[in-house]
């Protein structure tokens, strides 16, 4: 397993290195394009909120700029007029009434006032404190210094409310350039510091306003407001010193003064303030990472899967490869393994042909038995894999008395370990249940095959044991460990890993020096796998190896415990069948001949026809006089399925009770289920067992039920 691990490395490693430097490639520059987009995108939306800011605010100090134009202007007149300053009072209060009832459209309006002919008179009807000196006010002082012009002043502290706000004011000259005195309003920041304090481009953003002096009007760590920009800390000097030099910012990279890598946009509008937007840089490639992390991982999860289904392939093709080679090297195995027994069959049957006695007879005829068996066990091997491949494998559970199947299995296998003059020993722990329910047949061919390759790579002389013990029990069912222990060969590492295969055995060279079909194994594996079973092997060269297999069966009722009824031996059934007329369809002669002769002296009468229509009308004849019927499947005219559903479907009393047993090659549970479905009763196959047979007819014919 791990040569052909390596292997499978060493040969998809090129392979897969392509691809993952191809999608490697492909998630580099599309994240490198995108990103580029995406980039662009911010920016562009980072521009258009910016302008849309600069916008909003600038809208909002102009329409107060023109507001206070109008009262102005209003004021000036009045004064040209010779109006009072009482006149001009009234005039104002009536201005910020009307004005305060706007509030809610005026939210930044606080109140209009004026110095006027050395009287301070105030629309709100606030009287300022005796230390109060109008002409010490940042709006007085640059109204007088701005001429007739408007002037929009520094935020300040209002002497009124306590609260920054900002003023327009502005002189009023008479016609030869005489001043009357200064008028001006006063605002309220908190409206447009909200505004610009809720913008964010981007996730965690915040808006900063700074004046034309590079103060910080706004900004969301409370102690920079009023503080200069390039005194603030962090990357915000030189953000100041490329506002003194130009007007627009734009996705500039610099260092907040917490440390955050960030990034800042700023606008500057008409009155000469600035307004920004602080962006975490992670916040504002936030799209650009995820872009990453998303291009990334779908190009290594494509990656995975591309590199899965190329080694798949490989895989599969290498399989492919070596199953190929293992069935051409298995065809050739099983040619020997035919032939050769074939080979035996035939040369023994010339011999016996020209031998002179009986006793070279004999010797023959036992060595064309023995080939026979081998090659009817080759055959086995041969059909059981044919259903494993097809998936129809399938156990059949009973009950049974499981010292009897061990000691049927050592029976046939004790010949075998005379032969190699190897000491065999049996050992069943106390603790393994005298009645077992599982199936009975594919147990004991697990343990035959164990058995017999034990005796086949131990030397001469050489030990063989099994034993057998209970490791878990839960009641109604419990597991039991078998193990088959030799002193042989032994198998190496490499040659465990292909032990259980199909068509494989652990070397080529045993199959031409021990024989063969290197089955035996992997139909033990599937049988122990339908047993929810384990096997294993523990193995090291030329210190024998130790087969190993736990299966989960029934425990059977202690009431069961009975003496097996089976029959074992032809000699107790002589003459068992006498009075008894059995009715045998089989369309080869041979076949018929050999029925005849297996049940020769139990006493039974055999009627036999070539065709299942024949054996219809013999029974239609004389219904009363056979007690059974055998019935091959595949014959001319009328095949068995159908000849038994005729006899079942005939007006005769006895049609529908008459055991019908199939005789057939067809050995498969759905060919014995469909036996059943044509109305048979049982089945045995072929070739005939001479036991088997008489233990049907024994049930059918001797039973009182």
């Amino acid at each position: 397993m791990e040569h052909r691990l390596k292997k499978l490395i060493t040969e998809n490693y090129p392979q897969v290195l392509i691809v993952f430097l191809a999608f490697l490639t492909m998630v580099l520059v599309s994240y490198f394009y995108v990103s580029n987009i995406v980039q662009r995108q911010m920016l562009t939306i980072g521009e258009e909120t910016m302008n849309t800011i600069q916008t909003s605010v600038t809208a909002s100090l102009s329409e107060s700029e023109l507001m206070f134009s109008s009262v102005s202007q209003e004021t000036k007149t009045l004064l040209i007029n010779g109006e009072s300053n009482q006149d001009i009072l009234e005039f104002l209060v009536s201005t910020n009434n009307y004005y305060g009832e706007e509030r809610s459209l005026r939210s930044d309006f606080l109140k209009v006032y004026a110095y006027i002919r050395g009287e301070f008179l105030d629309g709100s009807g606030w009287v300022p404190p005796n230390d109060y000196v109008p002409m010490q006010r940042p709006w007085y002082i640059g109204a007088a210094e701005n001429g007739d012009g408007i002037y929009f002043s520094e935020p300040y502290v209002d002497a009124d409310t306590g609260g920054i706000c900002i003023s327009f004011s502005q002189q009023l000259l008479d016609k030869e350039g005489n001043s009357f005195g200064i008028v001006a309003i006063d605002l309220n920041l908190t409206r447009i510091t909200d505004y610009i304090s809720s913008q964010e481009i981007a996730n965690n953003g915040y808006g900063v306003l700074v004046d034309d002096n590079l103060n910080f009007t706004t900004h969301r760590d409370n102690l920079l407001i009023g503080a200069k920009m390039e005194e603030a800390g962090g990357g915000y000097d030189r953000l100041a010193r490329m506002l003194t030099e130009q007007r627009t910012l734009s996705a500039e990279r610099f260092m907040d003064v917490d440390g955050t890598d960030s990034i800042a946009f700023f606008r500057t509008i008409f009155n000469g303030w600035h307004i920004g937007v602080i962006i975490p840089r992670a916040s504002y490639l936030g799209q650009v990472y995820n872009l990453a992390i998303v291009l990334g991982s779908l190009g290594f999860v494509l990656m995975l899967i591309l590199s899965y289904m190329l080694i798949r392939f490989h895989t599969d093709k290498m399989r492919s490869e070596e199953e190929s080679r293992s069935k051409s090297s298995f065809l050739a195995r099983m040619s020997h393994e035919i032939r050769t027994p074939m080979n035996a069959v035939i040369g023994m049957i010339t011999i016996a042909k020209k031998s002179k006695t009986m006793d070279e007879v004999e010797v023959c005829l036992d060595k064309i038995n023995d080939s026979a068996n081998h090659l009817l066990g080759v055959i086995n091997d041969v059909l059981d894999m044919s259903k494993i491949e097809a998936g129809k494998m399938e156990l059949s559970e009973m009950e049974f008395l499981f010292q009897d199947m061990i000691t049927q299995v050592t029976t046939v296998m004790n010949f075998k370990l005379e032969e190699g003059r190897q000491n065999f020993s049996v050992r069943i722990n106390e603790n393994v249940p005298k009645f077992i329910i599982a199936d009975k047949q594919r147990l004991a061919q697990v343990i035959t095959n164990l058995l017999s390759n034990a005796n086949k790579f131990t030397p001469e002389g050489g030990n063989i044991r099994l034993s057998v013990h209970q490791i878990e029990d839960a009641g109604s069912r419990c597991k039991l460990q078998v193990e088959v222990e030799d002193d042989g060969i032994g198998i190496s590492m490499e040659q465990q890993a292909r032990l259980f295969r199909s068509f494989e055995q652990a070397d080529n060279s045993i199959s031409r020096k021990y024989g063969g079909t290197g089955l035996g194994l992997a139909i033990s594996k599937k049988i122990i796998d339908l047993m929810d079973g384990e096997i294993w092997i523990e193995s090291e060269p030329e210190k024998g190896s130790k087969f190993i297999f736990t299966i989960n069966v029934g425990v059977g009722a202690s009431e069961n415990e009975k003496e097996d009824t089976g029959l074992t031996d032809t000699e107790f059934a002589m003459d068992l069948f006498a009075g008894k007329h059995i009715l045998a369809a089989d369309d080869v002669e041979i076949n018929r001949e050999i029925l005849n002769a297996l049940l020769d002296g139990t006493g039974v009468t055999i009627d036999s026809v070539e065709n299942g229509r024949e054996a219809c009308d013999k029974f239609a004849a004389n219904p009363e006089i056979y007690d059974l019927i055998l019935m091959d499947l595949h014959m001319p005219e009328m095949d068995g399925y159908e000849a038994t559903r005729v006899i079942r479907t005939m007006k005769l009393a006895k049609a529908r009770t008459i055991p019908i047993i199939a005789m057939t090659a067809n050995v498969f549970r759905e060919d014995i289920e469909k036996c059943m479905l044509a109305g048979m009763n049982d089945h045995v196959g072929k070739p005939l067992d001479i036991n088997t047979i008489i233990a049907k007819m024994k049930h059918y014919l001797l039973s009182d039920t």
